[in-house]
């Protein structure tokens, strides 16, 4: 966006009172280049939510340059500033009640359509949790999947670095000014996450990491994302409040089931109880989220270690892919109708080989 513009959200936003909703609509309705504070209360009362008590608000406002100076001080912190009517807002958080009228964004653009997956839970990880998103993540970004989540301890910062050391994209979203880092344990990884993806904040420069941001900013983690899941989460965790969200965004959410007796997944099956999908693999997110992707992606085909005996090797070397009667395959291998049954059930179980009508059977 162009300096002068930004400088004038910018004031807009420090105005007490006025609130993101208001500055959105009255941008939106006068445009981006409107000298918003030259306009009279009549005109600015004609926006839906726009008072009196409004207008004087903005009339009196007495800081015309905060704007200049919050952009000094992003400059200086290396990011950069763009709005909910620049070309770079990702397609997917503009839909989303309340979206951000601005994000403070260090490392590499964003882009108006991002096949986004946010992958959320507790700060307490246990050893299971680490290895579900272990391997939830190594899926999604051998998919082409941003994986998005919040720079806390956990399963955020498992997340990120699964992904990072993977050579894949990932967004983290802060709720804290974009000139620090919180916690300070993870700006090393925020250095390297900056490398091939993004940090990105709302907050102005130099909030701290106030207890009330987290929930404001686990909207955008939601909002940017075709679908929330939830790896381990305590009865009262934030990555709770983030699946709410996603469920109010009317994107998906899939939460990991775990032990009945484990602290850590009281949040998942609560959620699964509550309509949350399960799941057990990062395949299975695919399949649901496939058909929403910006860009389509061709299914991965998987190596599978079967452990067939001699006689199951024979015997699948007999097969083709398209079907064939038993009575062919005991005919080309010279087996006993019992015997080639018998290896044929075996190999339909380790998924090898596929069973049809009428008796036919073909490789799987």
């Amino acid at each position: 966006m162009k300096h002068k513009p930004l400088i004038q959200i910018l004031n807009l936003l420090s105005v007490k009172g006025l609130g993101p909703q208001r500055v959105r609509s009255i941008i939106s309705h006068f445009g981006v280049d409107s000298e918003i504070f030259s306009l009279s209360s009549e005109s600015l009362c004609a926006v839906s939510g726009v008072d009196l008590k409004t207008t004087r608000a903005i009339h009196r406002h007495k800081h015309p340059n905060y704007g200049e100076a919050e952009i000094d001080r992003s400059n200086k912190s290396g990011a950069r500033i763009i709005t909910f009517w620049d070309d770079e807002y990702p397609k997917l958080l503009k839909k989303i009640y309340d979206p951000p009228v601005l994000l403070y964004v260090k490392g590499q653009p964003l882009k108006r359509e991002m096949d986004c997956i946010s992958v959320v839970g507790t700060r307490n990880i246990t050893a299971y949790g680490k290895g579900i998103t272990t391997s939830v993540v190594t899926t999604m970004v051998s998919s082409g999947l941003i994986v998005v989540s919040g720079l806390a301890r956990g399963v955020d910062s498992v997340a990120h670095r699964k992904t990072v050391n993977d050579g894949g994209k990932t967004v983290a979203v802060l709720g804290n000014g974009i000139d620090f880092v919180y916690p300070t344990e993870n700006t090393k990884l925020a250095e390297q996450i900056m490398e091939n993806g993004t940090v990105i904040s709302e907050f102005s420069i130099g909030t701290q990491p106030n207890a009330i941001n987290f929930p404001q900013r686990n909207r955008i983690i939601s909002g940017l994302s075709h679908g929330t899941i939830v790896i381990e989460a305590g009865n009262r965790s934030g990555a709770i409040l983030t699946a709410l969200n996603a469920v109010d965004q009317n994107r998906e959410v899939f939460a990991v089931p775990g032990r009945l007796t484990d602290k850590m997944s009281v949040g998942c099956n609560r959620l699964i109880r509550n309509g949350a999908i399960p799941v057990e693999s990062g395949d299975q997110i695919m399949d649901h989220i496939k058909n929403q992707l910006f860009s389509p992606r061709d299914p991965i085909q998987q190596k599978i270690k079967l452990h067939l005996t001699k006689e199951e090797h024979a015997l699948i070397d007999l097969l083709e892919d398209d079907p064939l009667f038993i009575d062919d395959i005991v005919s080309k291998g010279g087996l006993e109708i019992t015997k080639a049954l018998t290896l044929l059930l075996k190999l339909e179980l380790k998924g090898a080989v596929v069973q049809l009508s009428g008796k036919q059977f073909a490789r799987a």
